[in-house]
């Protein structure tokens, strides 16, 4: 495990650009591993390892390398976490207070609540999605939620890092980069509520079903 203890000695973004240069003969797998190791090694900067994929490979291709190895985490830790909840120590993991309120919030506003703090390029990502695995959101609305939010946001910042110079001479070019996330926010909130409508609870009673309308934006999302 030589890549694993070296991205834990090198956690900042001189020893990431290093490990980039080291592991570039790996091409796309070099930025995908990365991506996908933010949601086992919380310390590793997601801003840092994004904005190195977008300079280094350019801003389609480092975000699509970026999107899919970090989805690919993040859906990897919410299926553990889902097949393992019955297990008695992952049980004592969820009475935890900083999984504890993470859960809270999901079991009242799942979709918009994931959405939010996807679209944030630093966070407790790895806990929210413990609590997503422990609580009872639908798989889809965790994946819609979470692969848009995170797509904005790795887009942003793929965007910004691709050309960061620029940037820096003229701020005003990130006009349409905060454009882009009000869009998303829109589109993020037209799920949420298409969700809402979509998702009633099923009660069995003997041989009969009847539909239960969902009460605000519940965990059924």
């Amino acid at each position: 495990m030589e890549i694993t203890t070296q991205l834990l000695s090198a956690l900042n973004e001189q020893g990431i650009t290093q490990l980039m240069e080291q592991y570039q003969s790996f091409g796309p797998l070099g930025s995908m591993l990365l991506a996908f190791l933010i949601s086992f090694i919380p310390p590793l900067p997601t801003i840092v390892v994004i904005g190195l994929n977008g300079a280094s490979n350019g801003l389609w291709a480092g975000f699509v390398f970026s999107w899919i190895g970090i989805m690919a985490g993040i859906l990897t830790v919410f299926g553990l976490v889902r097949q393992l909840s019955h297990y008695e120590y992952v049980q004592r993991f969820a009475h935890r207070k900083s999984v504890s309120k993470s859960l809270e919030w999901i079991e009242k506003n799942g979709f918009i609540y994931l959405f939010m703090l996807s679209l944030l390029p630093f966070g407790p990502f790895t806990m929210m999605h413990i609590a997503a695995g422990l609580s009872g959101i639908r798989f889809r609305s965790f994946l819609a939620a979470t692969a848009l939010g995170r797509g904005i946001m790795i887009f942003t910042v793929s965007y910004i890092g691709s050309d960061l110079n620029s940037y820096l001479e003229n701020p005003w070019q990130l006009v349409p980069v905060v454009a882009f996330i009000a869009i998303g926010f829109l589109i993020a909130r037209k799920m949420d509520s298409w969700f809402g409508r979509h998702n009633a609870k099923t009660i069995v009673i003997g041989e009969l079903e009847l539909e239960q309308e969902p009460q605000g934006c519940k965990t059924g999302l």
